[in-house]
């Protein structure tokens, strides 16, 4: 008896998503089987071939004809009687690289600041009729550069874990370029439907000046001394001076052993 395939029947809900990407089955009938026994005719299902057009079911690892990247990983046969089976051809294909993806998102926040784009202190200074010069530290609001740096992966890693131990903390050492206490790590955001795989989210806030901050003593006036401003250090290599002190408020660990994985 001839062997007679129906291609491509639709499904209710043809599209699923899974813990590693999309899944997408196509349904295939088949008749012609009765001759072959009951334990034969399943198999024969599956890797059955069309006796007029000449069409075979997928086999596991078939692309999809319309999505290449999408292959099958299961083949199934349905009995509906003597001579009517289903093959159910599941493709799948990630949703995400094998890498990873990255976004950026940034803004420009204005600050207090009295120093140059050379880090040189910013003075002004003012001489009366018939008086002294008198100098002071001006008040600058530059634009800085506020941003946040995502990196969105699937993994089989909690993110429970690296959430409790990295978020709150910054860059110990440069890292991808940018210097030491520059990036902040945020709570790692992460979620599963397996508890194997996970679609985790890594975040990043920028500061070019650092995380760290600066206190320094002001006259009544609200005034910084010019004397105490001059011997501010802001590369980080001193942390206190006469007037000014620098505080660490985050703690630090080193991102390239704890993010191997982005580069």
């Amino acid at each position: 008896m001839p062997i007679s395939i129906k291609e491509d029947l639709l499904l209710a809900n043809p599209i699923i998503w899974t813990p590693t990407g999309y899944s997408i089955t196509r349904k295939f009938q088949i008749t012609g089987l009765a001759e072959y026994s009951p334990t034969l005719r399943p198999i024969m299902a599956v890797g059955a071939t069309d006796s007029i057009t000449g069409f075979i079911i997928p086999a596991i690892g078939t692309p999809h004809p319309d999505r290449p990247d999408a292959v099958v990983r299961q083949v199934q046969a349905v009995c509906h009687g003597n001579d009517c089976f289903d093959a159910l051809c599941r493709y799948e294909w990630e949703l995400l690289p094998t890498n990873y993806l990255k976004s950026f998102s940034g803004n420009l926040e204005q600050n207090h600041h009295h120093y140059d784009i050379n880090d040189a202190l910013a003075t002004v200074t003012y001489t009366p009729a018939g008086g002294s010069p008198q100098t002071q530290v001006a008040e600058l609001m530059p634009l800085r550069l506020r941003a946040t740096l995502s990196f969105h992966f699937l993994q089989m890693l909690d993110p429970e874990a690296s959430t409790l131990a990295y978020a709150g903390c910054v860059n110990s050492a440069t890292w991808r370029g940018f210097g030491p206490r520059t990036w902040l790590c945020l709570p790692i955001d992460g979620s599963t439907i397996d508890g194997v795989w996970y679609r985790n989210v890594y975040r990043f806030a920028y500061n070019p000046n650092t995380w760290d901050q600066y206190v320094v003593f002001k006259n009544v006036d609200g005034a910084i001394p010019p004397d105490i401003a001059a011997t501010i250090v802001t590369d980080g290599s001193v942390m206190s001076g006469n007037g000014w002190a620098r505080f660490e408020l985050y703690p630090s660990t080193d991102f390239n052993a704890a993010f191997t994985f982005i580069t």
